[in-house]
C-alpha cells in the first residue's frame, strides 16, 4: 500500500510505503499469590523430599479480573517403617484470581501465565506401630499473569 504526503510549503512529494501488522498489546499484568494447604495420610517414618509443578491450568476471563482453576501434582518422596524409600505422587486442585483493570474478555483478547515459583513447606507426624502417619503442607506459588488485545497496525517500512 502506498500513500502520497505532499508537505504544504513543499513542490517535492513524499512516497510513504506502510505495511499491516497484527500485534498483542498488553492491557495489564499482575502476580498472583496461591496458598493451599493439604493433609496426607502416609506411612512415613521420614520425608526425603517433595517437589511440586503445576500440571494444567485453566484462564477464565472476566471483566477486570482472571480466575485461573488448574492441578498441582505433588511427588513425594518418603521413608517407610522398614526404612525403604518410597515415592507417592499427589494431585491438588486449585483456584486462583488475579485482578487485573481495562481486562474485557472477547474472541481478541488473550493470557499468558508463568509460574514464578513454588514452594512446600511441611510437618510430618510420623507412623508409629500399626499406625499412619500425617503429612501436613503449606503450597505456596506465585504466577504472573499478563492480558493483551489482537491489534491491527498500520506501520511504515519505508519512506523516499
Amino acid at each position: 500500500m502506498s500513500i502520497i504526503y505532499s508537505p504544504v510549503q513543499s513542490s517535492k512529494h513524499l512516497h510513504v510505503e506502510t505495511e499491516t501488522v497484527k500485534s498483542l498489546k498488553v492491557v495489564g499484568d499482575a502476580v498472583g499469590q496461591l496458598v493451599l494447604k493439604n493433609d496426607t495420610c502416609i506411612n512415613a517414618i521420614k520425608i526425603d523430599r517433595i517437589r511440586a509443578h503445576i500440571l494444567k491450568s485453566t484462564d477464565r476471563l472476566f471483566k477486570n479480573k482472571i480466575v485461573n482453576e488448574g492441578i498441582i501434582r505433588k511427588e513425594i518422596f518418603y521413608v517407610n517403617p522398614d526404612n525403604v524409600l518410597r515415592f507417592l505422587s499427589e494431585d491438588v486442585p486449585f483456584t486462583l484470581t488475579v485482578d487485573i483493570p481495562g481486562l474485557s474478555p472477547g474472541p481478541l483478547t488473550h493470557v499468558q501465565n508463568h509460574l514464578l515459583d513454588i514452594h512446600v513447606d511441611y510437618h510430618l507426624k510420623p507412623a508409629f506401630s500399626c499406625f499412619p502417619g500425617c503429612l501436613k503442607q503449606i503450597i505456596v506459588a506465585h504466577i504472573h499473569f499478563i492480558a493483551a488485545e489482537w491489534r491491527q497496525l498500520e506501520l511504515v517500512t519505508s519512506m523516499y
